[in-house]
């Protein structure tokens, strides 16, 4: 890959730090300041809200990074769309909110609906714009952007719920960090795109984004059946701990997998255009984001219960057997999000689609089934298993289009599955020996155990590969020869 996109990727982590980590650390304090409750009411609003921010999309901004020839005028035209859709769809969520309601059980739902459906507005904006940024590799800015998105967040947020708002803190934090990072992006962009629209352009651009569009809808109800699945059979509070359960489980995938994706998916066009190989490029990426971001997912899940117990306090013991399971899946979704951007930068953004459709339609049902005969730790499992079954096709595809031999995946892999199998044991032992120890003490000492056995398990098998990870994270962090020219 090219310098600037390489130099793109501590950028991109660092923007994870300063808005998913930051958005975690405040979800942390509201957790002592709110009920489980109002988190489900938020998160089951917020489920809503973002599916129509999916649809105001339609897989545009995907197709203005790989498109990297379009001119200007496309470019005011895939603005436009955007935009359009946004309006359309937060003017449908406010007139709807109310049949939304009843049809979950839940009245309260209804105004904060309403009071959310701005985000689907801004949200046409923030999407065009951070394609942008990602376009032209510009992650530095997109990690100022982020950066005030989280923080705005966090300052609206806790002090609100401090004063009594309840529910409304959350929703009132969400609006004030949506609206920052809208005025961020268009700030730090490095060219301003005015709305315009020319109908033949319309019709090309729509055509590529169809497989991004489809892709994106399936992948966005594949990850969010199972918060549907909650609030419709066991209602707002098993929300509420379920919902915390996955978003610390996503923290791998949004900490890792995510922002090396936006780094190398454009880089990996461009790659593409100049007619270059790519699978050096992505074995690399690959075995960068396991080993980071695996270990992560299994000490959460070997440390649930001591995790729980000293972070967020007693009240939120229900939701440790969710994420003992959503542990082991926060271990494989960065591996599948990586291979599924891979096969998206060879054009194969459709056949992904189709595979994760096809999941969606044996998981989806079973999500229900399991919501209503096991609770939230048997839709943890269901989890787990769709997403196991979903990796495997897409290693096929890669080996069949991508030209990577299932043995050249996994040897990629390998290490890192050898070490994270003794990770997990190691800490869980711990963690059951100190059962009885303080909750803080036994946590420092089963992820410090998971560490170690982490380490020395990979310089066992692998004695290399801590060192080349090094190496690639000093040619990441080296300084620029000389400061890349921006776009007109």
């Amino acid at each position: 890959m090219e310098d600037k996109a390489i130099r793109g990727v501590p950028w991109a982590l660092l923007s994870y730090a300063s808005s998913k980590l930051i958005t975690i650390c405040a979800t942390i304090v509201l957790a002592h300041l709110l009920v489980p409750d109002e988190f489900g009411l938020v998160a089951l609003a917020s489920l809503l809200a973002n599916l129509l921010n999916i649809f105001s999309d339609l897989g545009l901004s995907t197709t203005l990074i790989l498109r990297q020839n379009l001119e200007r005028e496309a470019m005011r035209t895939i603005f436009s769309l955007m935009l359009i859709l946004s309006v359309g769809l937060a003017t449908a969520v406010t007139a709807l909110s109310p049949l939304i309601a009843d049809a979950f059980g839940e009245p309260r739902l209804a105004g904060v609906l309403a009071a959310l459906s701005p985000i689907v507005i801004l949200g046409g904006v923030n999407w065009f714009y951070e394609a942008v940024l990602q376009r032209e590799l510009e992650f530095r800015r997109r990690f100022v952007a982020l950066a005030a998105q989280g923080a705005g967040y966090a300052a609206v947020a806790i002090p609100l719920a401090a004063l009594g708002a309840g529910v409304w803190s959350l929703v009132v934090g969400q609006l004030a960090a949506s609206a920052l990072l809208a005025a961020v992006l268009v700030r730090l962009s490095p060219y301003q795109i005015r709305p315009g629209f020319d109908r033949r352009v319309a019709r090309e651009i729509v055509s590529t984004s169809r497989g991004f569009m489809a892709q994106g809808g399936v992948a966005f109800l594949s990850q969010n059946t199972d918060y549907l699945a909650v609030g419709k059979m066991l209602g707002t509070t098993q929300l509420g701990f379920y919902s915390m359960a996955y978003r610390l489980a996503e923290l791998p995938y949004l900490g890792i997998a995510d922002p090396i994706a936006r780094v190398t998916f454009p880089a990996f066009a461009r790659m593409r255009q100049r007619g270059e190989d790519i699978r050096p490029a992505f074995l690399s990426g690959l075995r960068l984001v396991a080993l980071v971001a695996c270990p992560i997912g299994v000490l959460l899940s070997a440390t649930a219960d001591p995790f729980t117990r000293a972070i967020l306090g007693t009240s939120w013991l229900t939701m440790i057997g969710p994420l003992a399971v959503l542990g082991v899946w926060a271990a494989i979704y960065p591996v599948q999000w990586t291979f599924g951007w891979l096969l998206n930068s060879l054009g194969l953004q459709g056949a992904v689609a189709r595979i994760s459709f096809s999941v969606l339609l044996v998981s989806a049902p079973a999500l229900f089934a399991a919501a209503k005969l096991g609770g939230l730790t048997a839709i943890a499992w269901t989890m787990l298993g769709s997403l196991t079954l979903s990796l495997i096709p897409l290693m096929i595809l890669a080996r069949r289009r991508g030209e990577l031999a299932i043995l050249t995946q996994l040897g990629a892999l390998w290490p890192v599955l050898i070490g994270i199998a003794a990770s997990w044991a190691a800490a869980r032992i711990v963690a059951d020996a100190m059962a009885g120890q303080a909750a803080g003490i036994a946590l420092v000492a089963s992820v410090g155990t998971g560490i170690a056995a982490y380490a020395a398990t990979l310089f066992v098998v692998a004695p290399r590969l801590l060192g080349g990870s090094l190496q690639q994270a000093r040619r990441a962090l080296r300084p620029a020869d000389s400061a890349a020219p921006e776009t007109p």
